[in-house]
């Protein structure tokens, strides 16, 4: 917005103007018709994280350790929690005990079948006791690490819900975790803008009164609720904090023949028509001041886009009604 206001503040001329009758100045611009203008559209949107996921133990067991808490950074991998491993280990030797029994009588069997001591059927029996064996290592093994809760992706804790000495389900939540590298706005925009969006561009995105790019990702093909609407999903390429409020920004041109002037030099007419007053020579060579009827097309910051009885070169006392009269005289410098 402040750089649309400095584009359009620079096809205004300045001058003052001196009132005759009041002994005060004003300032007066002098105006450029222009064949279109462009408007700046802002779609509200949510900025959220690529990744977010709610951690809890895929075994039963009593919380031994939380090794974190809200607002820590955590690395991919990183051991973020810890169940009581004392049964889960006991299981594992047990099961190591048994793999180690049945791997050294397999050896045997082999040496055996060789010299012709033992039957195919011996044979089986011995490789098959030995492969339930290693399968219940496998699978210990695996429940012991499931004691373990690891990041999934590099990211902020955003909820702690248990602590330790806590004798939980499986699938009771632990911790809340978001991802700290890729964040992505929501935004719901009307179909027709859609059609003219690229996937892979970038657009600008307001965040906190600062400019940020982002490609847009993705869009919903259709609406489920039977909206006009589309939902749209753009990636920036900086983190952001989720849960920020951001504002879409895009430009259009529209192709309307009219001039930039500043909002307050408008006052309100009739019929829905505004009033604009100019400043002219007369036939005396005195300027003086003369009401012109434009039409309101847009409204940007602190300037609006009319068109009507102007043409370019006319010079525009900014301020509206409440500074001049009709066909007062003015001296300008």
């Amino acid at each position: 917005l402040d750089f649309m206001n400095k584009f359009l503040k620079l096809s205004f001329f300045y001058f003052l103007a001196f009132d005759l009758s009041s002994n005060t100045t004003m300032e007066i611009i002098k105006i450029e018709i222009q064949d279109s203008y462009i408007t700046t559209q802002r779609f509200p949107g949510k900025i959220l994280p690529l990744n977010y996921s709610k951690l809890a133990f895929e075994i039963p067991g009593k919380i031994q350790l939380v090794k974190i808490d809200i607002g820590d950074a955590v690395k991919r991998g990183e051991i973020l929690a810890a169940l009581d491993p004392s049964e889960m280990q006991a299981n594992l030797n047990q099961a190591q005990a048994r793999f180690d029994l049945a791997e050294q009588a397999l050896k045997r069997f082999k040496d055996l079948k060789l010299k012709g001591f033992i039957s195919n059927q011996e044979m089986d029996r011995a490789n098959s006791e030995f492969l339930i064996a290693k399968a219940q290592v496998d699978l210990y093994s695996v429940k012991l690490e499931q004691t373990f809760i690891r990041a999934p992706f590099d990211g902020y804790i955003q909820n702690r819900f248990l602590d330790s000495g806590t004798v939980i389900s499986p699938g009771t939540p632990i911790l809340e975790i978001i991802d700290s590298t890729i964040v992505e706005a929501h935004v719901s925009v009307p179909s027709t803008i859609i059609e003219g969006l690229v996937e892979g561009e970038p657009y600008n995105f307001l965040i906190d009164k600062e400019i940020f790019p982002a490609k847009l990702k993705r869009y919903t093909k259709m609406s489920s609720q039977g909206s006009d609407n589309r939902l749209c999903i753009f990636e920036f390429n900086t983190f952001i904090n989720p849960g920020s409020v951001s504002y879409l920004q895009l430009q259009q041109e529209k192709s309307t023949i009219g001039a930039w002037v500043p909002l307050k030099s408008l006052s309100q007419g009739t019929q829905g028509l505004w009033n604009l007053y100019t400043v002219s020579k007369d036939e005396n060579n005195q300027f003086k001041v003369a009401k012109e009827i434009v039409e309101l097309i847009h409204v940007e910051g602190d300037n609006a886009y009319v068109t009507g009885t102007i043409s370019t070169g006319d010079m525009v006392v900014s301020g509206g009604a409440e500074k001049v009269i009709e066909n007062e005289i003015l001296t300008v410098n």
